[in-house]
């Protein structure tokens, strides 16, 4: 359960970052912010949905039990790379090149950041609950 929340949290704060970099990208109306930031969300979520990257990423961060930190963000961060160029395949190319560039760096950031900071808490949660069965002397 608790990788499922992890999972669950590292995607719903990657879905609104990215949106905060489409926002960037394609400009926004100051008093409109609150509604492009949703639209934007729900669109990353429905992307991330559609290409299989929900699927996927949950599958690895349900079989990644250790190991490196780093395991999972790697697989993440290559999940997204396929995942973006599959969406941007299958809308015939929408972004163009410089915006691709932009996506790429920045998602590949939130990515890592977002993945390595649930193994960290997911390490944490391990350890913290590997200390509380220990036997007291």
């Amino acid at each position: 359960m608790k990788r499922l929340m992890v999972w669950f949290a590292e995607t719903v704060l990657e879905a609104l970052l990215l949106s905060v970099v489409l926002l960037g990208l394609s400009g926004y109306t100051r008093g409109t912010l609150l509604k492009d930031l949703t639209v934007g969300f729900v669109w990353i979520a429905t992307m991330f949905f559609s290409t299989g990257y929900l699927f996927t990423t949950a599958v690895a961060r349900s079989v990644w039990r250790g190991g490196s930190i780093w395991v999972y963000p790697v697989v993440a961060l290559a999940l997204f790379f396929v995942h973006f160029e599959i969406l941007n395949h299958a809308l015939g190319g929408i972004f163009n090149l410089p915006d691709r560039v932009v996506i790429r760096i920045a998602g590949a950031a939130i990515v890592l950041v977002c993945t390595f900071a649930g193994s960290l808490v997911l390490r944490r949660w391990k350890e913290t609950s590997n200390k509380r069965f220990e036997p007291q002397p």
